[in-house]
């Protein structure tokens, strides 16, 4: 099933951040609702690429202005500056896991910074804003991390 989501590339993104997911031990109980940020054409591809994984995630569309109002394990950033990123997840109730597909550096914002490298989607670890989530992520993700890097 994975290599057909793969033969896609613009289902790469929610791909591997399924994957991530699949990754880290939750403190709450199923689902994990993971909440894409202002941007219903990519939460409609992650909706895909979940009933293909037959992954158990909640996906769900969200506007910053409901960010605050419903339960997200996971936050998904797309249309934000690294900066913006920070200054929302800091001012976020909780403490959900966060990921990105705009901010290549990741020094600042995000968790998990996804990117396009060359024909594959790769990622960087922010361990800074990783400590700040209640989530616990299996440390093979970090070797799966520099592993990726060119």
């Amino acid at each position: 099933m994975i290599s057909q989501v793969q033969a896609q590339p613009q289902l790469n993104l929610p791909a591997t951040t399924l994957t991530i997911l699949s990754y880290v031990r939750w403190n709450t109980p199923n689902p994990i609702s993971l909440c894409i940020l202002n941007n219903s054409q990519l939460s409609n591809q992650f909706i895909q690429v979940n009933q293909q994984l037959k992954s158990a995630y909640q996906i769900q569309a969200v506007s910053l202005s409901e960010l605050n109002k419903i339960m997200c394990n996971a936050v998904f950033f797309s249309t934000y500056t690294p900066r913006e990123e920070q200054n929302i997840i800091n001012n976020l109730k909780d403490a959900p896991l966060t990921f990105s597909s705009n901010n290549t550096e990741c020094k600042l914002g995000s968790a998990f910074c996804l990117y396009q490298n060359k024909t594959r989607t790769s990622f960087k670890v922010n361990l800074a804003s990783l400590s700040q989530s209640q989530a616990r992520v299996d440390p093979r993700v970090l070797l799966l991390a520099k592993s990726t890097e060119p």
